[in-house]
């Protein structure tokens, strides 16, 4: 099971919150890390990490087997609608 590792952090005057070097060091987490912050109720925050990656496989793995043809269809031709509304007098017929 992972550790789990819990700190007391302080904001500084300009709004940064540092991660201590050993849960940056455990996680990974380098300058340019990407989060999401997620304000919840009474004074609740979550901070996530985004990894696009992870994203992606999760995405891929929750779709598996799923025939998105039809959606990809509709986009399309949503798209094409759309550019034909915004651009129909640039276009060549």
């Amino acid at each position: 099971m992972a550790q789990t590792m819990t700190a007391v952090v302080t904001i500084d005057k300009t709004g940064r919150i540092v991660i201590p070097k050993d849960t940056r060091e455990s996680q990974g987490i380098r300058p340019g890390t990407k989060f999401l912050l997620v304000e919840g109720r009474d004074g609740r925050m979550w901070l996530q990490r985004l990894d696009a990656e992870a994203l992606a496989d999760s995405i891929q793995r929750e779709l598996r087997g799923v025939d998105l043809g039809p959606l990809i269809r509709k986009v399309e031709g949503e798209i094409e609608e759309l550019a034909r509304e915004r651009y129909s007098t640039h276009l060549r017929h």
